[in-house]
């Protein structure tokens, strides 16, 4: 079976041949091992960059990294302190919309709801997470129980 990553790397990979070919045969045809070596590091930079932006495009932020990775430090801090995890934690809006984003991309019912003040809250595992707009907007607070 053919994966995907090799569907699309081998079809970028023979476009970027054929220009890099079409290319050299059109400088007079007489390559020498530096001008080839240099070719292929310019094929490889442009295939890293490719597979780099379709993986980003094609999984999204994982568990581990951006917004959500950040979200994960602060709960199991908590949860290695209290032994349970945290009731609330105050976001800012980029991080809400990550978050809103990443279940959207999991298909994760997306629970939002009021809470005191007017403000509202995205429940992500087991933590309401409080929108506070009028913080920075990557704001990520400390994570506290009810009372």
């Amino acid at each position: 079976m053919i994966s995907r990553r090799e569907v699309v790397t081998a079809g970028v990979l023979g476009s970027l041949t054929g220009s890099a070919v079409t290319a050299d045969a059109s400088q007079g045809g007489g390559q020498d091992e530096a001008q080839m070596r240099a070719a292929l590091a310019r094929i490889e930079r442009e295939l890293g960059q490719m597979n780099t932006t379709l993986e980003a495009g094609l999984r999204g932020p994982g568990l581990n990294t951006g917004a959500i990775g950040r979200i994960r430090e602060r709960l199991t801090l908590h949860l290695r302190s209290a032994g349970k995890f945290p009731d609330f934690l105050e976001i800012g809006t980029n991080i809400f919309y990550d978050v809103y984003d990443w279940h959207v991309r999991h298909a994760q019912q997306i629970q939002i709801t009021r809470v005191a003040d007017q403000r509202f809250a995205i429940q992500f595992m087991f933590t309401q997470l409080i929108v506070r707009w009028e913080q920075d907007a990557n704001y990520l607070g400390t994570p506290f129980d009810r009372g």
